[in-house]
């Protein structure tokens, strides 16, 4: 086939759109860009604290006569009483290895916590567990506050060691300082809290945030008082995934920092940064997808975005960036130091304030504030030369009731029948382990399954009534079965997820692993928006659009065993932004395909980890080849990277595209 460079530009200069963030018809809500600023109050009963036979440690009311409580009255040092919780981590991860202690939640009930050193476990890093043959440190770190305003980890000012920009130093970590790499660190949280650096800690780091499978942050707001502190969050070490929401950080060098790392891919959504002082995020890692981003420089005149380094790939939609009108120098509001070896992908960006919209290898690839698509110059199309901009739909919000009256709490097994009879909208799950003896109806009146990262086994969960409100099932591996017309939404969960009947339902995803059960995933009629998604099965299919539409807003997959992705059926399918870990090498020629197109339509943004992909990345009516693409380059000589590739089905394309 010929493969068509669609390195275009489609703008329009409207000082309306710019204001109200309408750049079309099909992108009319993109001005509602920003932390949305979500804040539950999060409260658990006395039964489910650790002492009492719960998964929470509360830093309050600790476990264990050995353990320091925090007092949180924003004067009392109570960094011992977090390490205390950590070491409780540390504790349980040598003593039973990893994912055997995987149930715990550290949670901070409201009040300032001043603390003046890491929050992580003492002693050196656990290193390499004798049962695993590498160098890991512990998982599965879930911090929760009771109010996102009212819970405060505060820095003290003007702290020793954290004076030096050169020499960072992190506030809330979410692996031992200095662990080089961590191949266990699925299940790690954070949840519903305000992180502070204080005021004269120019080295300050608010949080280093590493998580594979299942990682998450959402509703969170990571500060420095003065503007001073180098980044706001650090992604320091790999593996990194997850998605971040509902997230806002202020006043640092750099708000985000994703440095190099091949394992590494996050998708942000509803995130604000304002006041840094270099730029909004520097990402010089893998991959980071960005949508309803506000970048607000406007007070400090720093850039939005900086892609350094070479094989990176980044994805920016519906999303605006600002910076101070009149502000000196050349600065661009996505600055991307290479072109072959950075890949680029922009759909629906308003800027103001910046002297070009986009610049890729010194060039100013787009001038105009407003940027409808951009694609870096490795892109490729098929036929068509525009992304298939499927519809978006939010993840429904869930409140998380009140468990005085609210919850009907799991003990044991004839408890769970109970409890989903019970009329109660939550049903919330206590002990480490359960052990059903079948499955489990789920009534409509139930409209959040709180599984606490309970071991639950012998059953799965069947939506078997009809009902307009969806249903939430958290940090859960149960199996999922939709029975009835009813809309689920799975966060922070695997064990599957099927549609057995085709009805017209609609599954929003959110951070989850292993869900998709073949053609039984999205069937004609049925909507799928997958926000970071994590399949590692051996062979096979691991993503099937089979008729429906599919959005998936970054992911990982595994094993090239299996083809990562499969339309058919007329199926339609957008990938914006994940990587394949190319892992379980194939002899030359057995090697599967990243895409199968059977019959439908896709636009797919990815990249490749870990080796040689098949020379067939691209099977179907519109082949694509190994050789036909860029390499990533550098350490990731083998890897390939695909900004965007199109395969428009019979759909004709009208875009105007820029010499």
């Amino acid at each position: 086939m010929s493969l068509v460079c669609i390195k275009a530009v489609v703008t329009i200069a409207s000082a309306v759109a710019l204001a109200h963030g309408v750049f079309s018809p099909a992108m009319a809500a993109a001005g509602r860009s920003g932390d949305r600023q979500v804040d539950q109050v999060i409260t658990y009963p006395s039964s489910f604290l650790l002492q009492n036979g719960g998964p929470v440690i509360d830093v309050k009311n600790p476990p264990e006569a050995w353990m320091h409580k925090a007092i949180g009255d924003g004067k009392s040092d109570d960094t011992a009483a977090f390490r205390d919780a950590y070491d409780l981590l540390k504790r349980d991860f040598k003593a039973h290895g990893p994912w055997n202690g995987d149930h715990y939640y550290i949670y901070a009930p409201n009040g300032t916590y001043h603390v003046t050193d890491t929050l992580i476990y003492r002693g050196a890093t656990v290193g390499a567990y004798a049962k695993w043959d590498g160098t890991f440190d512990i998982n599965c770190i879930r911090i929760v506050g009771q109010s996102r305003k009212s819970t405060v980890i505060r820095l003290a000012d003007h702290c020793p060691g954290y004076q030096n920009p050169d020499a960072p130093k992190i506030v809330v970590a979410f692996q031992h300082p200095d662990t080089i790499f961590n191949n266990l660190p699925g299940g790690n949280w954070l949840r519903n809290i305000t992180i502070s650096t204080g005021s004269g800690n120019p080295g300050a780091v608010g949080v280093f945030m590493q998580g594979a499978n299942q990682t998450d942050m959402h509703s969170v707001t990571v500060r420095s008082e003065d503007g001073q502190g180098q980044y706001g969050i650090w992604f320091k070490t790999g593996s990194i995934q997850g998605y971040y929401c509902d997230v806002s950080v202020k006043g640092f060098n750099y708000g985000i920092f994703d440095p190099a790392n091949g394992e590494s891919d996050t998708s942000w959504e509803y995130t604000t940064l304002t006041g840094q002082n270099k730029a909004g995020i520097l990402h010089t890692g893998g991959g980071m997808s960005l949508r309803r981003v506000l970048i607000d420089e406007s007070q400090t005149g720093a850039g939005a975005v900086k892609i350094d380094e070479g094989g990176s790939q980044t994805v920016v939609i519906d999303s605006i960036f600002k910076r101070k009108s009149g502000a000196s120098g050349q600065v661009a509001a996505i600055e991307a130091t290479q072109d072959q070896r950075q890949g680029l992908f922009v759909r629906g960006l308003a800027t103001s304030g910046y002297s070009c919209s986009i610049r890729q290898a010194g060039r100013n690839v787009v001038s105009e504030a407003v940027v409808k698509e951009y694609v870096s110059s490795n892109g490729i199309a098929s036929n068509a030369e525009k992304s298939l901009e499927l519809p978006v739909q939010d993840t429904p919000q869930v409140a998380w009731y009140d468990p005085r009256k609210d919850w009907a709490v799991v003990d044991d097994y004839p408890s769970v029948r109970a409890a989903f009879d019970s009329g109660k909208p939550v049903v919330c799950f206590r002990k480490r382990t359960y052990k059903l003896s079948g499955d489990i109806n789920v009534p409509a009146t139930v409209k959040f399954v709180n599984v606490m990262a309970s071991d639950v086994s012998g059953g799965k969960l069947v939506v078997s009534a009809a009902s307009r409100d969806p249903l939430l099932v958290q940090d859960s591996g149960l199996p999922i079965e939709v029975r009835a017309v009813r809309d689920v939404v799975l966060r922070c969960a695997g064990g599957g997820l099927s549609n057995p009947q085709g009805l017209p339902v609609t599954f929003y995803l959110e951070n989850v692993n292993d869900v998709a059960t073949g053609d039984n995933f999205c069937r004609p009629g049925q909507h799928v928006y997958a926000r970071q998604i994590d399949i590692e099965y051996g062979q096979g299919n691991q993503i099937v659009c089979n008729g429906g539409s599919l959005w998936i807003f970054g992911f990982k997959t595994e094993n090239m065993g299996a083809t990562p992705f499969t339309v058919k059926q007329g199926g339609s399918l957008e990938v914006l932004g994940g990587y394949t870990n190319t892992t379980n090498q194939q002899p030359e020629g057995k090697q599967n395909p990243e895409l199968h197109m059977v019959d439908g339509r896709a636009s797919i943004s990815l990249f490749t980890n870990m080796g040689a992909p098949s020379e067939a990345i691209v099977d179907g009516p519109q082949p694509v080849r190994r050789s036909d693409l860029a390499l990533r380059g550098g350490s990731y000589d083998r890897d390939i990277q695909i900004p965007l590739y199109v395969d428009a089905g019979a759909r004709t394309s009208s875009r105007n595209s820029a010499p």
